[in-house]
């Protein structure tokens, strides 16, 4: 990005709450490429189940394995996915994250046009996806507070919670129209268009980042170690991370079960 053409986090004449955060581009930026993401994550969470039961007979183990591969890497990588935010171009890892995810998930279709997909083809794909998407999540919300006034982060989460919430519905929806209009093979093209337009809304962000000054080259672990004893320390972030892993674990059973239940016969 070229330093003239970037843009400060946003503030207004009578102070940063005075401006609307929808005038600010690189806001409106982030939170399209945010909000596609959610939705096409919702088209693959219809899609996969069903491409997965009824045209590759899966059993319910062969499911549960198959969200098991989805969730190992974003419990396994998630504090080191954090740390690497800090070190390096968030907006980068967010593209990466997106390219590598978008590219994993279209081999799906592709494979199931040459009748060659597999169980196992789907579960590499979902922990590809998993560590992808854990990458692309640690960056995007290190990076909202580079790009408004920290007076607005509160409105800023407020509306972001509000559409991934429509999103996640919309996206839903939509995954079950083109599962039934196209099969869920290319029902999934839908996901992979929605990592392309985050990658694209990420890559038209012009807010310059920050990066901390480092006196020296600090092992990985070390900073890791150091999040967590600051977890440990605040009451506030303890309980959210409690609340946060306990929902994060009901739905991935929810997740698993919903598919059993309405898609393998009685």
């Amino acid at each position: 990005m070229n330093p003239s053409t970037t843009t400060p986090p946003l503030t207004g004449p009578g102070g940063p709450s005075s401006t609307s955060l929808w005038r600010h581009r690189d806001f409106r930026r982030y939170l399209t490429g945010q909000t596609a993401g959610v939705a096409g994550s919702s088209i693959s969470s219809m899609a996969i189940p069903v491409l997965a039961v009824l045209e590759l007979d899966a059993t319910p183990g062969q499911v549960a394995w198959l969200a098991f591969w989805g969730q190992l890497p974003p419990a396994l990588l998630a504090l080191h996915a954090g740390a690497l935010a800090d070190r390096h171009s968030k907006r980068r890892q967010m593209i990466t994250g997106d390219l590598v995810s978008a590219t994993a998930l279209a081999t799906v279709p592709a494979a199931a046009a040459l009748d060659a997909l597999t169980l196992a083809q789907l579960m590499v794909v979902a922990a590809v996806q998993g560590a992808a998407g854990v990458v692309h999540d640690a960056a995007a919300i290190s990076l909202l507070p580079t790009l408004v006034d920290r007076s607005l982060i509160q409105r800023s989460n407020s509306r972001i919670g509000s559409l991934f919430a429509i999103a996640a519905t919309g996206g839903s929806n939509l995954g079950a129209a083109l599962t039934a209009l196209l099969g869920p093979a290319r029902a999934l093209l839908g996901d992979v268009g929605s990592y392309l337009l985050s990658a694209w809304c990420t890559a038209r962000i012009q807010a310059r980042e920050t990066t901390p000054t480092r006196t020296g080259r600090r092992r990985l672990r070390t900073e890791i170690a150091e999040g967590l004893r600051y977890v440990r320390d605040d009451h506030r972030l303890r309980v959210l991370t409690w609340v946060n892993a306990t929902t994060s674990l009901a739905l991935a059973a929810l997740n698993t079960l919903w598919a059993l239940y309405l898609l393998v016969p009685a």
